[in-house]
């Protein structure tokens, strides 16, 4: 059986090649993936997540900084570049990503990254920073 980590490796390689729309079958049936912005759950998880990911930005990929890993968890840190909607490359955004995977499947997927604050994809409504009131 593949190690926690084979597994994320393995989503890492078919996020970035022509196996993307297999990713979820390296996925458990009752699955959460959150990142900025949005959760999905359930055996459709995985693709619900892609879909939200593609009108996004053109492409993007990562550039690994380190690997921490506890049995079934596994965390992934480094930098986030690609192309943005308008064209422009971006590079050097943070991202950190934790992984449960048990029995040889991803369970849970929590995403944090600076895609936002960066000003690569538009902060939604619904995030913007609350303003203090006046005193």
């Amino acid at each position: 059986m593949d190690s926690p980590r084979d597994i994320v490796e393995e989503f890492f390689d078919r996020m970035e090649d022509d196996r993307r729309n297999t990713v979820g079958d390296l996925f458990a049936e009752d699955a959460v993936i959150s990142l900025p912005g949005a959760t999905f759950e359930g055996p459709t998880a995985a693709y619900d997540f892609l879909a939200y990911l593609e009108p996004r930005y053109e492409w993007a990929a990562k550039e690994f900084d380190r690997w921490l890993e506890a049995g079934d968890t596994v965390v992934s840190v480094g930098s986030l570049y690609g192309v943005d909607n308008d064209g422009a490359d971006f590079s050097d955004v943070r991202y950190v990503d934790i992984y449960v995977v048990r029995r040889g499947l991803i369970e849970r997927l929590d995403i944090w990254n600076d895609l936002a604050v960066d000003g690569v994809v538009p902060v939604p409504a619904d995030d913007a920073p609350a303003v203090p009131a006046e005193e």
